[in-house]
């Protein structure tokens, strides 16, 4: 610990603060007051390094104060490490001393009061003092301005007791605000309870009537029980009433058994003698229906055989008739024949006047073959002008397809949109509707209408334009711009940016020659990264300066110090750094930089190649000129190949009425020969119809004297049969009478052995 006078110092209040090598200083040490503190100066002096170095020396993060991610980008450019040292106040007049020291590479070595310490150490000394770098109420740095102010009144009590009140402050605030919550937990557990207690009584009072039935129901319930224990008694003496009754009965029904018995015996013999009657009956029928069958299976024989007969007459006379058809149209054809014979001799005739049919053939053949030569020619110029045409279509096709990708990347960039601003998303769909409202071009937001030449340098635009710009509609005229802003922000409630371009021409912003800048390794400006609308370059080089932004390489990387000190630049960007450059307008001017390290590109990865669509578009257009002139060759080449194959088809006509002309001589003596013989042939194949018809009356007169023999024999069979069931009916009738007496007489033993049966079961 060091010795100090801190009489007048609150306990934990800043004594001291030395610097080396931080950011803008090289060595520097600061003695604050134990009052109020203030550090003014311009722009560049330092100021803000002053609180970065309370922050980092008490412990803080970086993401406290919004400035650097790491640590590193802390220390003094050209230089391997930095040191904070910051002195507190203590008690009994022995300060905290507190030294910090960051390397190049993040790495942080610490003393606490001249002795190897660690960041926990550091926290616990800082947590004892109260000092809270990440409480904006104690600490608020420039960046965190932001966030100040967007703190509720209940952050802001809290982090006030933090940072000025004692710490069971904010611990008797929290147990404070959970007994309030537990308070009203409890009320509505009250509340819920009563409703509850309320609930069942009213469901006791309803209830109230069903206990009273239950006790009813209990009353009888007893005295159903005494009920059923008389009950036995008076069955009882029921059955035994029952008994002497039954018994009485029974010996009535005993003497009538008796008496029964010896009645019925005269007329089992009777049954006895009608079974034997009946079943002789039976026997009889049975033989009369064996012989019945005999006979009329003979007589279903003869039967068949007459209708064989009847067939064999049936085809005899059908026979007949057919031999009449055919001969009928033989002699027709015969007649047709000599019809025809006698026209192809007058065809002959007129055939042999023909001379000059040779010559005429020759021309219409010497005809065909000049056209047949046109059509192969019309078909070579045709099929030329299809792989022409096909060619086209295939080189149409490959550009629509490379289109279709760049629209994907509108498409993906969309998506992205929507992903990180939902209402600037909304809001194009609804511009590309709506267009026609303004007076002038519209443009989408910046990240829309920006085409990288290359994406690997998409990161310097996004780090040097607001994420706010990058999702801004871009407006020329000022009318146009309050229209949009009153239709999108009051009326549909969306939420987005939109600015102005600017009055001066794009030519206006020039930029100086990249040759003067060459030597550091820059090659181009931040606005020859990109292509993009006029008037978005126009705000762009207005509002960031696109046309002054140099971009290097590795070579620039490894001449920094030369590049700040002659270069004369504000800002420029080597392959993953940006680097800022601050002069100061006062005393000795002093150089201020600053660097930061880039991240990859989110927004403007998706590139399209402009000057490469503007090409493919021009090629759509000149390959559909051509499709269509080859379209125009190939219908006037069909016109012509259908009149060709016209006249084609009228002489191939013409030359086939010659051949048939020429021919016809050779033709007509062949035909008259084949003629000829037809009609000798079917001469030859004349029917004598009078034998033909002799031959099937002998045949029908010998199958009608065997039709009548069979006849005869039907005839007797029939009467046999006739005789046999005579006799078979009359044996049923007796066996109908034989039955019914039986039949009676079982009716009669029926009645009385059911009255011996009922006698003998009361005997027993």
């Amino acid at each position: 610990m060091a010795c100090n006078n801190t009489q007048e110092f609150a306990e934990g209040a800043i004594v001291r603060i030395t610097l080396q090598n931080f950011l803008t200083y090289d060595s520097v040490e600061f003695k604050p007051g134990p009052n109020l503190n203030v550090v003014i100066g311009p722009n560049g002096t330092g100021k803000s390094s002053i609180v970065c170095a309370i922050c980092l020396g008490l412990a803080g993060k970086t993401y406290n104060m919004g400035r650097a991610t790491s640590v590193g980008d802390f220390i003094k450019h050209g230089r391997e490490s930095a040191l904070i040292e910051v002195e507190l106040s203590g008690t009994k007049g022995r300060n905290y001393v507190i030294q910090r020291k960051i390397q190049k590479n993040n790495q942080s070595s610490w003393l606490l009061n001249g002795q190897a310490s660690s960041l926990k150490n550091v926290e616990e000394l800082t947590r004892k003092l109260n000092i809270q770098v990440g409480n904006l109420c104690q600490f608020l740095p420039q960046e965190k301005v932001a966030d100040f102010v967007k703190m509720s009144p209940q952050e802001l009590l809290e982090n006030t007791e933090k940072a000025v009140g004692p710490p069971e402050m904010f611990e008797q605030h929290q147990r404070l605000k959970a007994s309030r919550t537990a308070a009203k937990e409890l009320e509505i557990s009250y509340q819920n309870l009563s409703e509850h207690l309320n609930s069942e009584k009213q469901k006791n009072a309803r209830m109230q009537q069903e206990v009273e039935c239950f006790y009813e129901k209990e009353n009888h319930l007893q005295k159903v029980t005494a009920l059923k224990q008389k009950r036995g008694f008076l069955e009882y003496e029921a059955c035994r009433q029952d008994f002497i009754q039954a018994n009485e009965r029974k010996q009535a029904l005993k003497k009538r058994l008796h008496e029964a018995e010896a009645l019925n015996k005269p007329r089992q013999r009777k049954l006895d003698k009608a079974c034997d009657e009946v079943k002789a009956i039976e026997i009889k029928i049975t033989n009369k229906t064996a012989e019945l069958r005999q006979l009329g299976e003979k007589a279903s024989r003869q039967m068949k055989s007459l209708e064989a007969l009847r067939d064999k007459v049936d085809a005899a006379e059908d026979e007949l008739k057919e031999k009449k058809v055919t001969e009928q149209q033989r002699r027709s054809r015969v007649h047709m024949y000599h019809q025809q014979l006698e026209g192809l001799r007058n065809q002959l005739r007129e055939a042999e006047n023909l001379d000059n049919l040779q010559q005429e053939l020759a021309e219409t053949c010497q005809k065909m073959s000049a056209v047949n030569s046109s059509l192969g020619q019309m078909q070579q110029k045709k099929d030329l002008a299809r792989e022409r045409k096909n060619q086209i279509i295939s080189d149409m096709t490959a550009i629509e397809s490379e289109l279709g990708q760049a629209q994907n990347v509108r498409n993906q960039r969309l998506t992205k949109l929507r992903q990180m601003n939902k209402d600037a998303h909304d809001a194009t769909l609804w511009l590309e509707q709506n267009r026609a409202r303004f007076k002038k071009p519209i443009y989408e937001p910046i990240m829309m209408t920006i085409n990288m030449h290359n994406r690997d340098t998409a990161k310097y635009i996004e780090d040097h334009i607001s994420y706010q710009d990058m999702v801004a509609f871009v407006c020329e005229d000022p009318d146009d711009m309050e229209l949009i802003a009153k239709t999108l922000r009051d009326e549909q409630d969306l939420r987005i940016n939109v600015v102005k371009v600017p009055q001066e021409p794009l030519s206006s912003y020039n930029s100086p020659p990249i040759q003067q800048l060459r030597r550091w390794g820059f090659q181009k400006y931040l606005r020859d990264l990109f292509d993009a609308p006029e008037g978005v370059m126009r705000y762009l080089c207005a509002q960031y300066r696109v046309h002054l932004i140099p971009v290097g390489d590795s070579t620039t990387r490894n001449a920094v110090d030369a590049v700040i000190r002659q270069a004369g630049l504000q800002c420029f960007y080597t392959e993953n750094h940006k680097y800022t450059i601050k002069r100061s307008k006062y005393g000795s001017r002093e150089t201020i930089s600053s660097s930061k390290e880039l991240k990859e590109a989110r927004m403007l990865a998706m590139t399209t190649d402009v000057a490469h669509l503007q090409e493919l578009g021009a090629n759509m257009l000149r390959f559909g000129e051509a499709k269509a002139y080859v379209q125009s060759e190939i219908d006037a080449i069909q016109r012509e190949e259908q009149s060709l194959q016209a006249q084609m088809e009228s002489l191939r006509k013409k030359k086939k009425d010659l051949l048939q002309l020429k021919g016809a001589k050779s033709s007509l003596t062949e035909k008259i020969r084949m003629k000829e013989e037809n009609i000798v042939r079917l001469e030859q194949e004349a029917i004598d119809l009078e034998a033909a018809e002799a031959r099937a009356i002998s045949k029908i007169r010998e199958v009608k004297l065997l039709k009548l023999g069979f006849l005869q024999t039907f005839l007797t069979a029939t009467k046999e049969v006739c005789e046999v069931s005579r006799s078979r009916v009359c044996l049923c009738l007796c066996q109908a009478q034989a039955n019914l007496t039986k039949h009676k007489v079982e009716n009669e033993m029926s009645k009385t052995s059911t009255q011996l049966a009922e006698m003998q079961v009361w005997r027993q």
